[in-house]
């Protein structure tokens, strides 16, 4: 009877090795970080003119369409769905097949509908900048685009799925917990908000209520777990020593997932909303530390350790994996200590929360992220980065882009509330110390922007030789016969 029940077990699939992965994940994968990338690049040029207009206000003045109120939420929504939204998947994607050992099937398909996705993210750019936005803080979309990007997300963490669940049966990673978290937490996370407050909206300052509840949560469960799952891949995988602690890292995953989606109002602490909800979020934020010191210890062993290979220190991917986990600890330890009164009252609509958000999405995302594609490119296209110094240049204007905009914002936005909070000071003296620390901030994003642009040259530099190998002996095959001929002929 054993033996009988044994021979119906359906054998496990085999395994795909890590050049086939490579090669099914070639094109959607490319296709995905390249139009992330093009929207890095306009995401940075309007977050530019909209922090010369927080100083300059008369800058482009005469142009309706480049207003503050159009410019810097249409720079947020290129940066959130333009480039971080693609990159992630675009990484999740190849790490779950990696992971999985399995292909990625549907590069056409994907193409496709990564297109798709592309053409929401430029309507609702351009509908934002002609107006039609809707006012709601990342929910700025006019009422069209949402369908178009629920669509294609839809299909691209479908075939995510896919190929998950065709892997072979055994215990996941610690990356895979938050990868696939973060796959089914954006549309809930979009649909949810989007119906709440653009197409039933609720009543009042409900509507505020989950604009916030998704905001924060846009940050913390999806691009939060996607830099996460990052992390987890890359350090142990770049330093070659495990994660120490596997219950750790449940108790750290669980913390992140249960209470982070509690969060929100407690940057509206004292706002026309029922008292329970802000003090839920309070108590959820400050809750929030024990996931986040959970991760620390766990990630600490492996970002400490020694490189796995002779040299390989000098990966651009370790070195922004590394910085990355350090931008996460700060970025989500000062986040929940302002949301405690002593600190709050100082900086609660001051420069100080944009400061974070900085810091959140230009260091601890886009670090994790854009290491990881410093890792993944070459590896899709066999080629190595052409050009070390535009690696260091990317890298050094990261972090001190990043540095600079963050001490600028903390510092003035404590500035900035302490004499907001003086009822002795006029409202002009409070704008006169808060003008050097916005064209502070002008100049750190003059600084990434040139760190983008180095990125966009270098893979432009990258895959222009790439092509070159590969094309030109297809060409010259196709082209030889020919000439054979003529000779013959001749």
């Amino acid at each position: 009877m054993a033996a009988a029940s044994d021979s119906t077990v359906t054998p496990a699939p085999p395994r795909a090795r890590p050049a086939e992965v490579d090669t099914s994940c070639r094109w959607p994968v490319l296709g995905l970080l390249g139009l992330a990338l093009a929207w890095l690049l306009v995401a940075g040029v309007l977050a530019v003119l909209a922090s010369i207009k927080l100083h300059g206000p008369g800058f482009l003045a005469e142009w309706p369409w480049l207003t503050y109120g159009r410019v810097q939420p249409a720079a947020g929504h290129a940066f959130v769905f333009g480039f971080a939204s693609q990159i992630g998947l675009g990484i999740a994607l190849w790490l779950i097949a990696r992971l999985g050992g399995t292909w990625l099937t549907g590069g056409v398909g994907l193409l496709l509908v990564g297109g798709f996705w592309n053409l929401g993210v430029a309507l609702g750019v351009f509908g934002i900048l002609l107006g039609g936005g809707t006012g709601f803080e990342s929910l700025e979309f006019p009422r069209y685009v949402p369908p178009i990007l629920m669509t294609a997300y839809v299909c691209l963490a479908a075939w995510g799925l896919i190929a998950f669940g065709r892997r072979r049966p055994g215990d996941l990673y610690v990356s895979q917990w938050y990868l696939l978290a973060a796959l089914f937490a954006f549309p809930w996370l979009y649909a949810s908000a989007t119906l709440l407050t653009v197409y039933s909206p609720l009543r009042g300052v409900l509507q505020v209520a989950a604009q916030a509840w998704f905001a924060h949560n846009l940050a913390t469960l999806w691009l939060g777990f996607l830099g996460l799952g990052s992390l987890f891949y890359f350090l142990p995988k770049l330093t070659g020593r495990p994660v120490p602690s596997r219950s750790l890292a449940v108790f750290g995953f669980w913390s992140l997932a249960i209470f982070g989606p509690l969060g929100g109002l407690q940057r509206y602490v004292g706002g026309p909303f029922p008292a329970w909800m802000s003090s839920l979020s309070v108590v959820a934020s400050v809750l929030n530390l024990f996931g986040v010191v959970a991760v620390a210890l766990n990630l600490y062993p492996v970002v400490r350790a020694a490189p796995r290979l002779p040299g390989e220190a000098a990966m651009p991917a370790l070195r922004f994996a590394r910085l990355a986990y350090y931008a996460y600890l700060l970025g989500a330890g000062l986040s929940s200590l302002s949301a405690l009164g002593f600190l709050r009252r100082t900086t609660q609509f001051t420069l100080f929360t944009p400061g974070l958000d900085h810091l959140w999405l230009d260091g601890f995302f886009a670090l994790a992220m854009l290491g990881a594609a410093y890792y993944v490119v070459p590896k899709l296209t066999g080629r190595d980065w052409p050009s070390p110094g535009l690696t260091r240049l990317h890298f050094y204007c990261q972090v001190v882009g990043v540095g600079l905009f963050f001490v600028a914002y903390a510092a003035g936005g404590l500035v900035h509330g302490t004499t907001m909070n003086d009822p002795a000071l006029p409202f002009f003296y409070v704008i006169k110390r808060y003008l050097p620390f916005a064209a502070t901030g002008t100049l750190a994003n003059l600084i990434l922007l040139v760190g983008y642009g180095a990125l966009a040259a270098h893979v432009a530099w990258l895959i222009t030789r790439w092509c070159r190998d590969v094309c030109a002996p297809l060409a010259r095959e196709l082209l030889e016969p020919t000439a054979t001929a003529q000779e013959v002929k001749a």
